[in-house]
């Protein structure tokens, strides 16, 4: 296990030098209006020649990224050239609604594939109800689910709030939860459908082809208590696995979520250094993206290979020598 961890920390840094290396390039192609941006009603030729060698704009792109590199290693992601704030300092306050929401929504999308896989399995008659609602979850945007959500619950029944994030420290975890609660089924809705299918998938196999589940229901087990209790159990691998690899889908819903519901996180955050040309932040948010997108993914890995001794690496080569 110890040496699966080394080869994928090992892969985990050239994936997120590469992801920097890109991002800074791609996020330099808006530092033509940067200085405008910076300027604003200021701007003359000499001020903005005087800002240009200010920032080092006029270095070449690679000279740019090393000195940015040799920084970040040391944990200093610069300065915002528009607000001024430590882009560390930023992204540190941004966090917490940001993985709040995250969590909220893969709880929500857990759920749902959860209810809607049993519902499946257990009533013929839901079968067919159930696929049609994981084509409509897979069709519908987040955001227009946000919509219908702040109409209904927000507006008409005025069950919950609709706008902004609510501290747990100030405000209390009552208010809080009440706040997040329809940003993280819209997003979690946009992910259940792909959750269900892998889910279910993974149960038709067990119950067809495992030896076990024959075994128990000679046993005298019922259907219930043989899905429920073994085969479900038995079939989270994949669901685990995609649970990381949508990781990276939610972090790109969740910058029209926050901004539908005014959450101050990442997603906010990234969209506005994008409106501002503000390339030292948004190349900030940009690594912190990449690396808990491969954190997660080796969380996951690591998780399916403890439940599936099966997956883990030289476990073929194992099963055909015994």
């Amino acid at each position: 296990m110890l040496r699966v961890i080394g080869a994928r920390l090992l892969q985990m840094l050239v994936v997120v030098l590469c992801v920097t290396a890109l991002g800074f390039g791609l996020v330099n192609i808006l530092q033509g209006n940067v200085v405008y941006a910076i300027l604003g009603d200021f701007y003359t030729p000499e001020a903005a020649a005087e800002l240009t060698a200010q920032l080092r704009l006029d270095d070449p792109l690679y000279v740019r990224y090393l000195d940015w590199l040799a920084a970040a290693v040391q944990g200093d992601f610069g300065t915002s050239v528009i607000t001024h704030q430590r882009v560390g300092e930023a992204i540190w306050l941004a966090l917490p609604p940001t993985v709040e929401l995250l969590i909220g929504a893969q709880l929500v999308g857990i759920t749902l594939a959860l209810l809607t896989t049993l519902l499946s399995l257990r009533f013929r008659w839901a079968d067919r109800f159930v696929t049609v609602l994981g084509l409509i979850g897979n069709s519908v945007p987040a955001f227009v689910v946000a919509l219908m959500l702040i109409v209904v619950f927000a507006t008409s029944l005025r069950m919950v709030s609709s706008i902004g994030w609510v501290d747990p420290a100030t405000g209390g975890w009552g208010a809080n939860l009440k706040a997040m609660i329809i940003p993280s089924v819209a997003l979690g809705v946009s992910v259940f459908p792909e959750y269900m299918r892998v889910l279910r998938s993974e149960i038709y196999e067990q119950l067809e082809s495992e030896e076990y589940v024959t075994l128990a229901r000679m046993k005298g087990l019922s259907n219930t208590r043989v899905l429920v209790l073994h085969v479900a159990r038995n079939s989270v691998g994949g669901l685990i696995t995609l649970i990381a690899l949508t990781t990276g889908f939610l972090l790109s819903g969740v910058v029209i979520v926050e901004e539908v519901f005014s959450i101050p996180g990442i997603g906010r955050l990234v969209l506005g250094a994008i409106n501002n040309r503000d390339a030292t932040l948004l190349q900030g948010a940009i690594v912190l993206i990449a690396v808990g997108v491969v954190v997660a993914n080796l969380i996951g890995e690591l998780v399916q290979m403890r439940l599936d001794p099966r997956v883990r690496p030289g476990a073929r080569r194992r099963a055909r020598a015994g």
